[in-house]
């Protein structure tokens, strides 16, 4: 078997597993094509290697005979660490191999934007929880909003940090000393959803994020769509019909960016008296949950505008499933009105069951970090011998 067969056989193997386990080798040997005396070959040699573990046998096969030994990603032994980038605050977080979320730290940025000091920041950030959980870590996932090129790892321009042209991955990668991948903060987190979120299984699937950014991540017949220049998912600019009090940078007023992102939504709030000057979204939502109706009224006309822009694109993409994510649904009772205005923009354009399609994430306000890590576990389960030495030159026996 050449190094290049049994590294695909290893992802295939890895990726049931992350989707179906635990499950015995004798299906795993029917879902991948494998051979039985192949299937127990590899699945050792990843057990070896800490990939993966048997499970106890299962007590209800062994009154017919031989047991069967469930098979299961080692949760135990590998770590991975996530970075998001946001406006005010880079979001470090430590995650097992199934993506569950062990450890998080957010630091505040201070009125630092510039690229250099945000990563030296993040840097020492991953260094400490790395240092004070003892874990041994396979790679580093980074995201951050804008346009980012996954396959150059470079940030092409984020126009709320003022980014552009900046080398992340190999800056970040480069002082850390470990692989680092990086992506949108978009399509990562359409990709976390898929892996092991509310989409698990979902081969088409939109996942739309409002926050002080806006974007969107598609999944298309199961593959993360980049585009030709890896600059899919800009819905910054999406009429959602009305006029906001901001004229966007492209010169109109009704682009999704300057009507309902978390930036417009408290710019409003404040011009309106309803928080302070410096007051954010989360003192927003406790004074519409508290009892005042101009805040909650400014909530819901928000959601139901990221609706309009939620029912556009189950028009153009018809999804299985679009979730939303993001400060819009940061308070989950505003997920309604976001349903009403998909309703309302489909009408009769197409019968779509909005209920069932348009869904809440369901990794709430930790969402832009672990989806972070998601690019990189995307990236060990293709090519797991590309993180852990020695994989390919295990010999069984």
């Amino acid at each position: 078997m050449t190094a290049e067969v049994r590294q695909q056989n290893y992802s295939a193997i890895l990726r049931t597993v992350m989707r179906r386990g635990p499950i015995a080798r004798s299906e795993l040997s029917e879902l991948t094509g494998m051979a039985t005396g192949t299937m127990t070959r590899l699945t050792s040699l990843l057990c070896s290697a800490g990939l993966l573990r048997e499970l106890p046998a299962e007590a209800a096969h062994r009154a017919l005979g031989r047991p069967r030994t469930p098979m299961a990603v080692d949760e135990r032994t590998y770590r991975v660490v996530g970075v998001h980038f946001g406006l005010r605050r880079t979001t470090v977080c430590l995650l097992d191999l199934r993506g569950r979320l062990l450890a998080e730290v957010r630091l505040p940025h201070r009125g630092r934007r510039a690229f250099e000091p945000l990563v030296a920041q993040a840097v020492e950030g991953i260094r400490d929880l790395v240092a004070r959980h003892g874990a041994t870590v396979l790679g580093v996932g980074a995201s951050t909003g804008g346009w980012v090129d996954r396959e150059a790892g470079v940030v092409r321009a984020h126009r709320v940090l003022g980014w552009r042209d900046v080398p992340l991955r190999d800056v970040l990668g480069g002082s850390l000393g470990l692989p680092t991948e990086v992506d949108s903060s978009f399509r990562a987190l359409a990709m976390a959803e898929r892996w092991f979120g509310g989409a698990q299984g979902v081969d088409d699937l939109v996942g739309l994020f409002v926050g002080n950014v806006v974007g969107a991540g598609f999944v298309l017949g199961g593959q993360v769509f980049p585009g030709y220049r890896a600059a899919a998912g800009s819905v910054d600019h999406l009429s959602v019909g009305v006029q906001a009090a901001e004229v966007c940078s492209c010169g109109r007023r009704d682009c999704l960016h300057v009507a309902a992102s978390d930036l417009a939504v408290l710019a409003e709030a404040r011009q309106a008296g309803l928080i302070g000057t410096r007051g954010t979204l989360e003192q927003l939502v406790q004074a519409a949950r508290t009892g005042s109706a101009d805040a909650d009224g400014l909530l819901v006309a928000r959601a139901e505008l990221v609706g309009v822009a939620a029912g556009t694109l189950i028009d153009m993409l018809d999804p299985e499933v679009l979730i939303v994510s993001g400060g819009v649904v940061d308070a989950p009772e505003y997920l309604p009105a976001v349903r009403r205005g998909a309703c309302a923009y489909l009408g009769d354009k197409r019968a779509v069951d909005v209920e069932s399609v348009v869904r809440l994430s369901v990794f709430g306000t930790d969402g832009v970090a672990v989806s972070a890590a998601s690019v990189v576990l995307d990236r060990i389960y293709a090519a797991p011998a590309a993180f852990v030495p020695g994989l390919l030159e295990l010999r069984y026996g």
